[in-house]
């Protein structure tokens, strides 16, 4: 009896040790800022602002989007809204999309400048 426990606690040290970090998937693909063309030459456009730049993704009437605005501390900025092809859906905080912030899910951030 012993070893059995001393053999379950082992397994249990073993497999909670060795937990990997999901990679979320989106638009078919994972890592999305390096892995859709167009986001991916938008990042690096990004990337020269001296502005906070910042990439979101999340779910919007069932489809994934990514969303691209400031981040800059107490601005208030209107932010655009893609789909997975790059289309321009909308801008979040004007009229084209008044329930976005309501009806958006999972909105994470998948890059951020260092600015």
């Amino acid at each position: 009896m012993k070893h059995l426990y001393t053999l379950c606690l082992l397994f249990l040290v073993a497999f909670s040790s060795c937990e990997l970090e999901e990679v979320k998937r989106t638009c078919d693909v994972a890592r999305p800022t390096e892995n859709i063309k167009w986001l991916r030459e938008r990042v690096q456009e990004l990337e020269r602002s001296n502005r906070c730049q910042v990439v979101r993704q999340g779910t919007y009437n069932g489809h994934s989007v990514f969303v691209i605005g400031s981040c800059e501390p107490g601005v208030n900025s209107i932010n655009s809204v893609y789909d997975c092809e790059g289309s321009l859906l909308c801008f979040n905080g004007d009229e084209t999309c008044p329930d976005f912030d309501k009806e958006v899910k999972d909105l994470r951030v998948i890059w951020k400048n260092a600015k």
